[in-house]
């Protein structure tokens, strides 16, 4: 992951990241609060603030990453991430289909991980809907198995695999 500062003052500072479901979440962290938490989507966890990655813990499946930067008040901070196997969330919660008003261009099959290209994706059909909300696939092999159990590959300790 790699920590965007999208503005700051002295005394406010708003970072974001692209979150390899295709969103950019961000978070505003104001000077001498406490850990700021943002949950993606996808189940992706984002942290900002002094000992982030200790406000998020661990989660099995998930892999914790840590960037430390420097406040323009000069106070060193921590980004942290818990990052699993992105997927989308129900529709209802996030619109993936455009990002910051921009259409998405990848997403990432749920069953083996692929970074799959949506434009590619849509025209040979390999996208399947799953209680309100699509999911992509790089082959017919994983849409076949998404669609005989959907459930298995989103569950939160599902770790795709090529």
């Amino acid at each position: 992951m790699e920590l965007k500062v999208l503005e700051s003052d002295g005394a406010m500072v708003r970072v974001g990241y692209d979150c390899p479901c295709g969103c950019t979440p961000s978070l505003a962290y104001a000077r001498g609060a406490a850990v700021e938490r943002d949950d993606c989507c996808c189940g992706n966890a984002f942290a900002i603030g002094p000992h982030a990655g200790a406000e998020l813990g661990q989660r099995h499946g998930f892999a914790a990453q840590q960037q430390n930067f420097m406040a323009p008040w000069v106070e060193p901070l921590e980004a942290a991430w818990l990052v699993g196997a992105s997927r989308h969330g129900p529709a209802a919660e996030h619109d993936h289909d455009h990002v910051d008003g921009a259409p998405a261009r990848a997403a990432l099959d749920p069953v083996c991980g692929m970074t799959v290209e949506l434009e590619h994706a849509r025209a040979a059909g390999l996208h399947a809907t799953h209680e309100g909300a699509v999911y992509y696939f790089c082959g017919r092999g994983c849409l076949l198995d998404f669609g005989e159990d959907p459930q298995r590959f989103l569950a939160p300790d599902y770790l795709p695999s090529m």
